[in-house]
């Protein structure tokens, strides 16, 4: 994530910069489903990303104006709070497609609501959080591709595509609990911020 929006404000020509930063999300929404999964407070869990998100959002948008000429959407951790939501609620019903139900649903409030990339980030949380290291589910990489073929079928950058790789990150793992942290996130916004601090002192200096 953090060479992801250094290539972009400060090297955009740099593509390569720009391919690695499409492996945060998915991995980031893997943790995301690892909190929700290990959490003793879900709706403290949640309360967090939303006010990490509030917080972060002036910033975001200061530095998506850097990169885009849009209007900004709402950063990521309202699609990880949104996600966590999915994952609670899938839970409490047995039916498949009761589950589909939910995911689509949240997936279309997030499109609505633009949240960032909500097409393809929202499904991305619950989907990771049936991933499961140890296991080669070629069923599960089906469903995880769709997602990213979705998004650049619909115009979304071809280079979104090396996101699917994200996974065998996550594969590495060794299964132990690591660090415990409430304000994981917060790294989000601290970067963001100093990102928008450096690129003022060059444009001043």
């Amino acid at each position: 994530m953090l060479i992801d929006h250094v290539g972009r404000v400060f090297f955009p020509e740099s593509t390569i910069m720009v391919a690695l930063g499409r492996l945060s999300f998915p991995l980031f929404a893997w943790l995301a489903a690892q909190g929700e999964n290990y959490t003793s407070n879900i709706w403290k869990y949640v309360f967090r990303l939303i006010l990490l998100g509030v917080i972060s959002q002036p910033i975001y948008s200061h530095v998506y104006s850097l990169i885009f000429s849009a209007t900004p959407p709402l950063n990521i951790l309202f699609v990880l709070a949104a996600g966590v939501m999915v994952i609670r609620l899938s839970k409490q019903v047995n039916n498949g497609l009761l589950k589909g139900a939910i995911v689509l649903l949240f997936t279309t409030i997030a499109i609505v609501a633009r949240f960032e990339a909500g097409l393809l980030t929202l499904p991305l949380v619950y989907i990771m959080s049936q991933f499961y290291p140890g296991q080669l589910n070629f069923k599960w990489w089906l469903v995880y591709i769709v997602p990213h073929i979705l998004y650049v079928a619909i115009g979304g950058s071809v280079i979104e595509l090396a996101g699917i790789i994200a996974p065998l990150f996550i594969c590495l793992h060794n299964g132990e609990a690591g660090i415990k942290t409430r304000w994981f996130y917060l790294f989000y916004p601290v970067h963001l911020g100093v990102i928008a601090g450096i690129k003022w002192f060059l444009t001043m200096y």
